[in-house]
Formats: structure tokens, sequence, C-alpha cells
């Protein structure tokens, strides 16, 4: 009898149990990689390129997806956003800065991050390369694993933007060994700018060290070095949580061919550089690239060497300025439209109102435009007694040819500089152009900062930045173009001091008003403009492009303010997107109905495109005479009226209707179907006798 009652009950179950109602069900099915590709450059694969920091041939590229700056610098607001530093106050007087960190922030090899690390990286690479904050930094002590204080030599509010933001951290478990010896000579009393020499054997140890491992503390950690990408993996324990993109890929690019075809077929993903019209052309026609085009306050300088006759006299350098077609060289440089500069005063004048009044600049700074007027150049040289030899070169009184040697890097192109040394030719001026490599041209013991040239290309940026660099550093701290301190103006008594002005201006505004700062600004304004240590030439147009198909979260075209942030340090820019989670990548969802004619959804059937952790619910509504009788999401089966879909991948989801029986004849059907099998049961087992 148990027999029988238990294979009645298995019947009913393969039967009955379809028919009964289901609940509405969630699925998200294993997560699909997402990857964010870039260009890597034409990168050297280890042991060539290495993971020190400090030394050349780092692997920069990795730079701001491994490691990270304090904070986030937001320069639409000039703010700065909590990062590995949650906390940070200056004193009213500026003397002194204090930085509280951020606990429970992991290395990539599980280490906690600590004020130790600051301390490494500010006494190891930074203080043993003499980087400009320590000009103003007297000492950093720590209070506690997760407090510091960065005291001053003196009043400024220039340090705090290096601490903050300029300098990425770097891990105590490697550099710790060259900041504690450095902090051992110092305890002894010696000074990198006093006693270079008694650093020289740990900056020599520093330049040779080779980590095994590249680790940080951020976004993205060192998955795999190839001979054709880099691999960077999304860091699970990042202290705001793992990022959306699972995978960054640098792509070593081996030639520019090969590189804009990757970027013209969506391979690559974002670019920030100057293209040629044609391949900007060809990006526009594409409609997954959103494109921005902004413009670089920053570029080339034409330095002069104070110490060779004649470019130590006024006049001569005017006559280069006249003699110079500026906007020639800024087309020929950038053929998408280089940006020549407005007045010879050596800084982007984007900058100039700033400081500058109108009523200044209409009576002072206009003149100093120096438009191209190669009669003026050569009326100049004259009145100086120069004439022109058998060959066109002009020579002085004493005989001194007009023929120079310009040394230059990449800040100049080529063909830029060829022009440029065709333009002087034409005005009696001779140049011999050197080019070099911008490792060796910007080496501390190279001829840019120790000054062997007789004309040189450096970079102009805004005052603050262009003053400090031609009048103070590569005049002072190196020997540089060796101009003098000392100046003329027309509305001072006796001459200005460029050097005491400059540091002046790092006081501001504790020690300066706004009205001091501002005056110094206008002294050096003019004293450039009419002395012309230096020519400002052209700026740099940048187009920014990134694929809008494949991700989501870009600030808008029009979010000017953002895009123009990234005209410098474009990558600390750039990499804040990634770490505060607002690009993610788009997760594609296809819906489907079957029958087209059974019923309608609450989303309409096609593809779709979602951010990356989107959930999508879809209710279906069968027509008259159909019901909805399952979901296939990806292949599976699922039951429930509606259904929710996580998009941590790519999805296809499909409603199934059938037709729908009256509910009479369904439930006289069930009821047929178990008399049968009852009374069938029965029958053979009787027949069986038991």
């Amino acid at each position: 009898m148990k027999k029988r009652i238990l294979l009645v009950l298995i019947l009913v179950a393969i039967f009955v149990v379809p028919m009964l109602p289901t609940t509405n069900y969630t699925y998200s099915q294993p997560q699909q990689k997402t990857v964010f590709t870039i260009s890597g450059g034409n990168y050297k694969p280890p042991p060539v390129g290495h993971f020190n920091f400090f030394a050349p041939g780092f692997l920069g590229g990795l730079m701001d997806w491994v490691l990270e700056t304090l904070t986030d610098y937001v320069r639409v607001n000039d703010t700065y956003l909590p990062g590995l530093a949650t906390n940070w106050t200056l004193s009213p007087d500026y003397m002194v800065f204090k930085v509280t960190l951020r606990k429970g922030v992991k290395w990539h090899d599980g280490r906690e991050f600590t004020a130790k690390d600051v301390i490494a990286t500010w006494y190891s690479g930074i203080y043993l390369r003499r980087d400009r904050p320590w000009y103003y930094l007297k000492n950093i002590t720590v209070v506690d694993d997760y407090h510091l204080i960065f005291y001053m030599k003196e009043p400024n509010d220039y340090v705090p933007f290096y601490v903050l933001w300029h300098y990425n951290i770097v891990p105590y478990s490697q550099y710790g060994q060259f900041s504690d010896k450095v902090l051992e000579l110092i305890g002894q009393g010696y000074d990198i700018f006093k006693n270079p020499e008694k650093f020289e054997p740990i900056r020599k140890a520093l330049m040779d060290y080779r980590p095994e491992k590249f680790i940080g503390t951020g976004p993205y950690k060192l998955k795999k070095i190839t001979d054709t990408e880099i691999i960077l993996e999304k860091f699970e324990d990042y202290w705001s949580g793992p990022p959306e993109i699972d995978e960054v890929r640098l792509v070593r690019i081996t030639s520019n061919d090969i590189y804009w075809s990757m970027v013209l077929s969506g391979k690559i993903d974002w670019y920030w550089g100057t293209p040629t019209p044609e391949t900007l052309d060809q990006l526009k026609s594409k409609p997954f690239a959103q494109i921005v085009k902004i413009r670089r306050p920053l570029g080339p300088l034409i330095y002069f060497n104070y110490k060779k006759y004649p470019l130590n006299i006024k006049e001569v350098r005017q006559a280069f300025a006249y003699a110079i077609n500026r906007t020639e060289l800024a087309w020929i440089q950038y053929p998408i439209g280089g940006i020549p500069e407005d007045y010879m005063v050596g800084y982007s004048t984007l900058y100039m109102r700033r400081y500058l009044n109108d009523s200044f600049i209409n009576t002072y700074v206009t003149k100093f435009r120096y438009d191209y007027d190669p009669k003026k150049a050569e009326e100049l040289l004259q009145g100086l007694g120069f004439k022109k030899g058998s060959d066109g070169v002009y020579v002085t009184p004493n005989g001194t040819r007009l023929e120079f040697q310009l040394v230059f890097d990449g800040w100049l192109s080529a063909p830029a500089a060829e022009a440029l040394a065709n333009q002087l030719r034409k005005v009696g001026i001779k140049l011999n152009l050197r080019n070099m490599g911008s490792g060796a041209y910007w080496a501390s013991d190279g001829p840019f900062y120790q000054g062997r040239y007789d004309i040189a290309i450096g970079v102009f940026a805004s005052p603050g930045f262009s003053f400090e660099e031609f009048f103070y550093k590569y005049r002072v701290v190196y020997p540089g173009n060796h101009f003098p301190d000392l100046w003329e103006t027309p509305w001072t008594s006796k001459p200005v001091n460029v050097t005491e002005l400059i540091r002046m201006l790092q006081k501001y505004p504790v020690d300066v008003t706004e009205a001091e700062r501002n005056n110094a600004m206008a002294l050096l304004t003019w004293i450039t403009g009419n002395y012309v240590p230096v020519i400002s030439l052209f700026e740099t147009p940048i187009i920014i492009y990134v694929n809008k198909e494949k991700f989501t979260g870009w600030p808008s075209p029009e979010d000017m303010d953002y895009w123009n942030s990234l005209a410098s340090y474009a990558a600390h820019g750039r990499a804040l997107l990634f770490k505060r989670h607002i690009v993610k990548p788009y997760m594609f969802l296809t819906v489907q109905v079957e029958p087209a004619e059974g019923g309608t959804l609450s989303l309409a059937p096609g593809e779709y495109k979602y951010a990356k952790g989107a959930k999508i619910q879809i209710t279906a509504q069968p027509k008259s005479g159909y019901k909805l009788d399952k979901w296939i999401l990806d292949g599976k089966e699922v039951k429930g009226p509606t259904i929710t879909i996580t998009m941590d991948s790519p999805h296809t989801v499909k409603a199934v209707f059938v037709k729908e029986q009256p509910p009479y004849a369904l439930y006289a059907g069930i009821v047929v179907l178990l008399v049968i099998i009852v009374v069938a049961v029965y029958l053979y087992m009787k027949k069986k006798g038991t």
C-alpha cells in the first residue's frame, strides 16, 4: 500500500508542481571584466624601465594609477578633496603646516600607510634632488603615525600645494633606507644646499636603486608587464572602495601610425595631446569620440645667456623679438592652431589681468607686443653700429659675428627651430641648431640649468612659475642665464632687485598685501617686457578625447572649467575621475519578447546601455489571452512577473508569453489527469498483486 501511495505522489509532483505560482526573481551573473585602455608610450620593460620613482627611466605611466598624492585638487574651485590626508591647517603666520593622515589605508603589499611613508618620500628623492619646496621648508616632524608638521623657513603658501598634491607618496618599506640616512646627516648639522657633497653618496645610491616591486596605495596595482602592455588590476582594499573599472591597460606604442590606428578604431579610450589636422578630422567623425579642445598656457621660451656678448645688450635682444614671427612658428609646431603669445612679458598673458589693471596695461605693457617687424630689428642692430658681413651676417664694431648656437629639446620641434633660424637669418643673425634629448637637456648638471649655451629653449607658464624660473631658479640656484639682480624701472628711484621681489611674493598674503603683490608683478612684468631677458613664443593647443560609448560619467564637453584644469598635471586630474568612482563602464542590456503579440514590458524590446552597477527592473504585462510563462536571462529560465537585473556585465533577457487556457478547462484537465493517473496506478498494482 505504501508503494502505491509513494508512486502516486511522485506522479502528482511531476505534473502538478510546474503549474504552481512562482515569486519574483533577481539575477546577477558572474561579473565580466571591464578594461580601460590608454597609451603607455614606448616604454622600456624591466630591467631598462624600472620602479624607482625618483630615477631616470622610471615607468612613469603607472604613477597616478598606483601611487597617490595626499589629496585630489579641484582646480575649478581651488579646493582639495580629502584622500590619504583627511585634514590640514596652515597657521595664520604661514609658518606651520599641519597634516592629518587617513587611518586604515593599505599599501598593495598589505602594510599600513603611516606618517613614516610621507617622511620617506620627502627626505629621500625630494630632498636629495633639491626640489623647490625645500628652498622654503625648514624641516618636517612626526607627531604620531597619523600627524605631521611641516615647518617653514619663511612665510609662504607655496609648500602646502606641493605637500597636498604635487608629489606622489612612496613607501617607507622601499625608500626609508635613504631617508633614514638623510635624516642622520641632517641631525649631524649638514644641509643639502650648504653641504651637497655629504649627501652625494646617498643620492647616487638612490639613483641606482631598483625596487623589485612597484607598490602604492592607489586604486590599481601592478599585475603584469610585457613587451606589449602593462596590466593594472583594481585594488580590492582601496580606501574608498574598489574602482568601477577592473583593469587599466597601458599599451606600448612603438609608432605614431599604430597609435592612431588604435585611437581611431576605438581601442584606445583616452587621448591628451596635439594631433595633426587630418587625424583630428578623422577623430571628430567617430561616433564614440567625445572631444574637447583646451588652451594650455604653457609653451617654449627663448633664454639668452647674459655672459655672451652681444646678447647682454638690450637692443640686440629686442631685435630678436622683432625678427621672430611667432604666429608662423606656432602653426608650424601645432598645425591644428598654435596660439602665439601676445606680449613679451615672460608668461602667458592669459593671467595678466589677475595682477595688472587696464591702466597699467595700456600705459606700459602694450608696447611690449614686439609684433613681427624685420625692418625694426635691423634698425636696432644698425643703431648699435653693427654692419653686415659678406655672408649677410651682422658683425659688431669689435668684430664679433652675430652667430649663436641654439640648444633645444622637445619644447620646440625641429621644424619650428629650423623656421626660427630662417627668420633670424633674414635679418642677419645666424643660428646653429643643437637638438638634445630631454633627459640630458634638463639634467641638473646639463647645459640648460648650468648655462652652457648661447641661446636656449625653456618653458613659460603663469607669472609666479615663470618669474621664479628665469629670475630665480635658473639664475640663482643654478648658473642659468646669468642675468643680473638689479634692474631700473621708470617709477622707482633706485634699481629693483628681482630676486628679492620673487622671494617676497612667496610671503603673500601673510607679510605682503594684495597691492604690494600686484606692484611686484607689475615691476617684474615691465622689467621682462622692456629688457627682454626671455622671449615667450607660443602656447599649446590640446585635444582631449574620451570614449563616450564604452564609459559614462565624463564631465560634459561644455564643462570647460574641468577640462581646462587638465592643461597641466593632466594625469593627476584624470585620476580623480577614477579614484572618486565618477567614470564607470557601460554595460549593454538586450531586451526581447516572444511572441511579439504576447504582451508588453515596462522596458520596450531593444538594446540599452547602463552604467556598471545599475539595477534594472522589468515588469511583464501579458495581453488578453496570454500569460507570462518565464524569463530567459542569458540562457537561464527565471520565473515571476518582474525581474531585476544587476548590470555587472552585458545581459540578454527575453520575456516568453504563452496562450492562456480558460481556468475551468485547465482545472477539468487537471482533475481528469489525476483520475487517469490514480486508476492506472490502481490497475497496475492490482495486476501485480501488490
